[in-house]
């Protein structure tokens, strides 16, 4: 393997630990509000097949697939660097695209309210 081919890996695989942090913490804000520990544990596994299988990809592209260790030291350096300098700033992105989404879906949730009402009123009905 080359030197520029090398150094794509670790730049992309360091990266690649930012945006994986940045996008973990996305969904595990709202994986939280999950009480089911079951099929929270079955999201958390599908979350890091799927990533784990976006960096096999990327360095398919980049080296044939070949995975070295100071891929991973990137990879986790990326985390540090997201971890001690980004997250903070990130946090609050995150928390506004949350408020972007929930007034993006309002609407939408706002008709699933009013079925369920009507659904419910029609149970009632049925019961007596």
């Amino acid at each position: 393997m080359d030197l520029i081919t090398q150094i794509q890996g670790i730049g992309y695989s360091f990266v690649y630990g930012i945006i994986f942090t940045f996008v973990y913490h996305f969904i595990y804000s709202h994986l939280i509000k999950i009480k089911i520990k079951f099929i929270y544990f079955i999201m958390q596994c599908c979350f890091g097949i799927i990533f784990a299988a976006i960096y096999f990809i990327g360095l398919l592209k980049i080296n044939e697939g070949i995975l070295r260790a100071y891929f991973l030291v990137s990879v986790l350096a990326g985390y540090v660097v997201y971890q001690n300098l980004m997250h903070e700033k990130m946090y609050i992105m995150i928390v506004k695209i949350n408020q972007k989404l929930t007034r993006l879906f309002k609407p939408v949730r706002f008709v699933f309210l009013k079925f369920d009402g009507i659904i419910g009123s029609i149970k009632k009905r049925v019961k007596r």
